[in-house]
């Protein structure tokens, strides 16, 4: 009689310990789950919203006059070296004068693979505000040589 009440003793507290931790440990893991799955959607949809603000921010950045966009175009380029190991560094910007290009500017360098990537990588960034129309490693006699060829676009584009 003793071991059949201890059965039901050890019956009755397993079936307290499933109903008082088991479920609902298992109904907070599903509603955490719905709650991440939530959460990553939003987080996507946010990721698509702010690309395409910045693709926006990119084609406004120049502005109407010819010399203040060669101007914006200069600093922008600029700003793709600012903090990084570059030796040789040429930047050249003009007006375009016409069409829906603003300026047009050019800008090289010598350094480290990583260095380059990083300027290249910093360009290619919509926020930027600089299309590039060509971009080229190369080794040369001073180690590698990037050479980036960049246009901004007019407000109104």
């Amino acid at each position: 009689m003793t071991r059949l009440r201890l059965g039901l003793l050890l019956l009755l507290a397993a079936a307290l310990v499933h109903v008082g931790l088991t479920l609902p440990a298992r109904q907070a893991r599903d509603e955490a789950r719905t709650e991440f799955a939530w959460q990553r959607a939003e987080r996507e949809r946010l990721r698509a919203e702010l690309a395409r603000l910045e693709r926006r921010a990119a084609r406004s950045v120049a502005p109407d006059d010819d010399a203040a966009a060669a101007r914006a175009l200069r600093l922008a380029l600029l700003e793709a070296t600012r903090g990084l190991a570059l030796g040789e560094v040429q930047l050249a910007s003009q007006p375009a004068r016409q069409g829906s290009v603003a300026a047009r500017g050019r800008l090289g360098g010598t350094g480290s693979q990583a260095e380059l990537l990083r300027v290249a990588g910093r360009l290619a960034e919509p926020a930027s505000g600089v299309l590039l129309e060509r971009l080229e490693l190369a080794l040369g006699p001073h180690g590698i040589r990037l050479e980036a060829d960049a246009v901004s676009l007019r407000g109104g584009s």
